[in-house]
């Protein structure tokens, strides 16, 4: 019965009707199909969506959403840095590729005609707006508007951003995208994660920020707040995560979490030809893709040829989303196409693998139709995913740069044989799936709850208007001394932490004992009460 409620909740049109904006400007697919459903919903539900994407919908029916189309983006992604080589970059050159390729790319999209007519407008009005923030500058747009920002992200957020409403982020426990993740960590593992986290939060995050206030200070004007204060006053925080394949962090009130198949869609009917190939692959079949960013042309000679002579002693087909119409050297049981309709695939009886860059939807979109895995990460958050791929009993890894036929074989045979792979795919996925609502069900009613209350202002964090020195007790260290005191208070503090951990060992109990001396100065608690009765008897006597 309170399923049927619950449906009946997203069904029924809202009574009233708002004005949104969302702003997604990565020219990435995987980052703009997570929010398709989210639109859609929206505007179904009679609210006037305008949407700043490079991935429009484009579909007609949606008569209240409008579409400002970005994909000319592209190509400036793409002419600046593929995938390929921004993996072989080091950290600092890393940074320094992404930190101006978020200015160019936000300064193209600025200038667009399109979006000038927003920026020069006197009249539009919107009640919240919605804000990937990969790329900060657009939140302006909350500030010269009135209305409430909602962050939202395709994947977790980063430190810097989980820091700017006030949210604690572990080093360790939570690492950063660019951490080598594991579950348990070894001592130089670790420190790599602080190290890590340092690097994003004094080197990465802080020249993004500059470079994007002088974006808002070029086309919003000079007297605009700066990035990180309009960030402070985000009401709520949208996270591409959920409970299972994400490890478990400490979350505020207007942090929520989307995750859980959100981009997922119903089955469609496979090309006739390829339903055909798939329906004849008696041995099963295995899925290839790189994702749309990572590019399989680009893969060095030595590897392409690892892949193709490791495919073609294999008894199975594979299909292989490769970029170029031919491929040198193909063996006849390989299919190549430009793009295929992933979801679909997997849906498909006879698939037995799926070879993948990391990404998290194409990562999400195996687990939630049970295929298990094997990553070949190349950058970001790829890694990580993959990573916790193998913790969880999902797949196996490899490494690109030092892939061998024998292993590469191996790890094939292995994925596909044997069971316990699938099997934990397939356990975890159950488990993701029952909740109470879905993740698109949750964006919606939290928008909508913004919408209702005018922001979300109630559910800032405290923390954001604490002094550093306060927040982290500083000024609490003993006569407010040095380090060595401050030190000797989270002793102390531990000290009872473990205490406390101590009394709450199972057949532990607490006994207290009197100090000798003091025992005969104390009266027993059976002759004290004798004599308030007595005491009191005689009072009554007379």
């Amino acid at each position: 019965m309170f399923s049927v409620l619950l449906s009946l909740l997203f069904v029924i049109t809202p009574t009233f009707s708002a004005r949104i904006l969302g702003i997604v400007s990565t020219p990435s697919y995987s980052h703009q199909i997570v929010f398709r459903p989210l639109w859609k919903e929206l505007s179904l539900r009679g609210h006037q969506v305008t949407v700043l994407t490079t991935d429009p919908i484009k579909d007609a029916s949606l008569t209240n959403l409008t579409e400002i189309d970005l994909h000319f983006s592209y190509k400036t992604f793409q002419s600046r840095l593929s995938m390929n080589e921004m993996a072989k970059l080091n950290p600092l050159e890393l940074i320094d590729g992404i930190v101006k390729l978020g200015y160019d790319l936000i300064e193209e999209q600025l200038q667009y005609s399109e979006v000038q007519k927003l920026l020069k407008s006197e009249t539009e009005r919107f009640d919240v707006i919605l804000v990937e923030t990969f790329f900060a500058a657009t939140v302006a747009f909350s500030h010269k508007f009135n209305c409430p920002l909602i962050q939202i992200f395709s994947l977790d957020a980063s430190s810097p951003i989980y820091y700017s409403i006030g949210n604690p982020s572990h080093p360790i426990l939570n690492p950063e995208f660019l951490s080598a993740y594991k579950e348990q960590p070894n001592f130089l593992e670790r420190l790599m994660m602080v190290a890590s986290h340092l690097f994003v939060n004094i080197g990465f995050a802080p020249r993004v920020f500059e470079a994007q206030q002088l974006l808002i200070k070029k086309y919003f004007g000079e007297n605009y707040p700066r990035v990180e204060d309009i960030l402070r006053n985000t009401s709520l925080l949208f996270v591409n995560t959920d409970t299972i394949f994400h490890p478990l962090r400490p979350l505020l009130p207007n942090v929520i979490q989307i995750g859980g198949g959100t981009h997922l869609t119903p089955p469609k009917p496979l090309p006739k030809d390829l339903q055909k190939h798939l329906d004849g692959a008696t041995n099963g079949f295995i899925y290839f893709s790189l994702g749309n960013n990572v590019k399989s042309e680009l893969l060095s000679e030595n590897t392409r040829k690892v892949l193709l002579e490791t495919f073609a002693k294999l008894p199975c087909k594979v299909l292989w989303k490769f970029e170029q119409q031919d491929l040198a050297g193909k063996p006849d049981n390989v299919i190549i196409s430009k793009w295929f309709p992933q979801q679909d695939i997997f849906k498909h009886v006879n698939i037995k693998l799926f070879i993948t860059h990391g990404g998290q939807q194409s990562t999400e979109e195996a687990i939630y139709h049970h295929v298990p895995m094997i990553g070949m990460p190349f950058i970001g958050d790829q890694k990580t995913n993959v990573q916790r791929i193998v913790d969880k009993g999902m797949g196996l890894s490899l490494d690109y740069n030092t892939l061998d036929k024998e292993t590469f074989r191996k790890a094939i045979l292995e994925v596909m044989n044997n069971p316990k792979y699938r099997t934990k795919v397939k356990e975890l996925a159950e488990l993701a799936k029952d909740q109470p609502m879905s993740g698109l069900q949750r964006a919606i009613w939290w928008t909508e709850y913004v919408i209702r209350h005018k922001g979300a202002r109630h559910l800032r964090s405290p923390a954001l208007d604490l002094p550093l020195y306060q927040y982290l007790l500083l000024d609490l260290a003993p006569n407010n001394q040095t380090p060595t005191d401050l030190g000797s208070l989270l002793n102390f503090t531990a000290m009872l932490q473990n205490a406390n951990n101590e009394v709450r060992r199972p057949g532990k109990c607490i006994q207290f004992k009197p100090r000798q001396q003091n025992m005969k100065s104390l009266t027993p608690w059976s002759a004290v009460e004798k004599k308030t009765r007595l005491r009191n008897t005689g009072s009554r006597a007379h």
